[in-house]
């Protein structure tokens, strides 16, 4: 088997820490610039319309996750076969040859172009994920990916503060080439400090007649975790659809694009949802191996609560009165401020729910298997990320930012459904696998 007993991991605390702090720093890169995306789309483009700019923001991110639900699988049966931590490093490399080509680019159809790439060939979260799944004892699991979790979005939060400044201050094109710089560390760090003990197999996928084909990976490897998948996907969706349009609706309950600041507030927004998740990974991770359908329930029930404050802000804090908060120089509106701890919120709720989802999928699957599985557990999440992300493509420029944040709460509400109803079926396929280890 490609994995070892729980007894033989002395490294994992060892990976975890070196993985946590990698991760950290690929998406401090990430986020150092392109979340300001659609504002450095404006710039490639000072033609194009606001309905334009909304399009191209939601194409942006849709051809991420399409390239992601494409390549995630083929990357998932590689990591199973050549190692995990070579995947991690293939992302992290590909991401400095990607941002650093961004900060080149001459027009919006070249940012596209990369923003492809970057789907077909990164993918730090993943990559690392199965790392740690794969090399961490069953009853750790749950712990181990919510610190990891952590990383992942200390790493946003940071990366949007500095990337505010840097913004403003040098431009978006200065702002890839730092991150580029940002991933080298990355690279560096899980090239001479991860290890990973790894023995390739030969998958047997077996079907019911002893037939090794791919209805046997679907019986064996898929089907038992549909369940699962059916969460993560629904919780993907819901947590993502408005990841292209943020950063518009920020500047739109600024005034508009013609207020100063926009890149400081955004990234204020943006940083406290990434607190948000922070917070959640570490007050959530201790408690996830023991009730997490319980607490899944109520983050997506409270998520949905959340964004439905969200879309009310342009009525309760019309952006009519300017303020000056903290006395910075650059007035904004009372529906910015409020979007804060709103942001905060909804962002702790929907991103306790990843380690919560990745923990599942790591436990209702045979560890031979969990390469691939997170492969497909990524092309799920990413097929309904891009779902979320079309739709925001047509209902932002359609109906208005506005009316897509009413529409949000939907997909949580009926995610606290669908947890209800298969937390039974979960529960038993994880007792099953541990029995079948035991």
């Amino acid at each position: 088997m490609s994995d070892t007993p729980s007894s033989e991991y002395p490294f994992w605390k060892r990976n975890l820490v070196v993985l946590w702090l990698s991760q950290f720093f690929s998406l401090c890169g990430f986020s150092m610039s392109v979340p300001f995306a659609p504002y450095f789309m404006r710039e490639l483009a000072p033609t194009a319309t606001e309905p334009q700019i909304r399009f191209y923001a939601a194409m942006s991110s849709l051809f991420v996750q399409i390239a992601f639900a494409l390549t995630s699988p083929l990357w998932g049966w590689i990591a199973d076969r050549y190692g995990r931590k070579k995947m991690v490093l293939r992302a992290a490399s590909m991401g400095i040859v990607v941002l650093a080509l961004m900060g080149f680019c001459q027009n919006v159809y070249q940012f596209l172009a990369l923003r492809l790439l970057q789907g077909i060939f990164t993918g730090t979260i993943a990559a690392s994920t199965t790392l740690i799944a794969c090399n961490t004892p069953q009853e750790k699991q749950g712990y181990a990916l919510g610190i990891l979790s952590s990383s992942i979005f200390s790493g946003d939060m940071t990366g949007l503060l500095i990337g505010g400044v840097l913004a403003s201050h040098f431009g978006f094109r200065t702002s890839f080439h730092i991150s580029a710089l940002l991933l080298v560390v990355t690279t560096s760090m899980v090239l001479f400090l991860v290890k990973e003990k790894f023995t390739p197999v030969v998958r047997k996928a077996v079907n019911s007649s002893g037939n090794t084909n791919a209805g046997g990976t679907w019986s064996v490897v898929i089907l038992p975790a549909l369940p699962v998948l059916c969460i993560y996907g629904i919780a993907s969706l819901a947590r993502l659809m408005d990841q292209s349009q943020i950063a518009l609706y920020v500047e739109q309950l600024n005034g508009g694009p013609g207020f100063a600041g926009r890149e400081m507030y955004t990234s204020w927004i943006m940083g406290a949802g990434s607190l948000g998740a922070v917070t959640a990974g570490f007050l959530l991770s201790k408690h996830i191996d023991n009730s997490p359908a319980r607490i899944a329930t109520r983050l997506a029930i409270f998520a949905g609560i959340s964004v439905l404050l969200m879309a009310s802000l342009p009525f309760i804090a019309p952006p009519v009165t300017r303020i000056h908060p903290l006395h910075l120089g650059m007035e904004t509106t009372w529906a910015v401020v409020f979007l804060l701890p709103l942001r905060f919120l909804m962002v702790f709720c929907a991103g306790g729910m990843e380690p919560i989802c990745t923990s599942w999928i790591s436990k209702v699957t045979e560890p031979q298997h969990r390469g691939v599985m997170f492969g497909y557990a990524q092309a799920v999440r990413s097929s309904c990320s891009g779902m979320g992300h079309l739709s925001a493509g047509v209902i932002a420029p359609l109906l208005g930012i506005n009316a897509l944040y009413w529409t949000i709460p939907l997909p949580f509400f009926l995610l606290a459904i669908v947890i209800m109803l298969f937390q039974k079926r979960i529960a038993a396929r994880i007792q099953a696998v541990a029995n079948a280890k035991g």
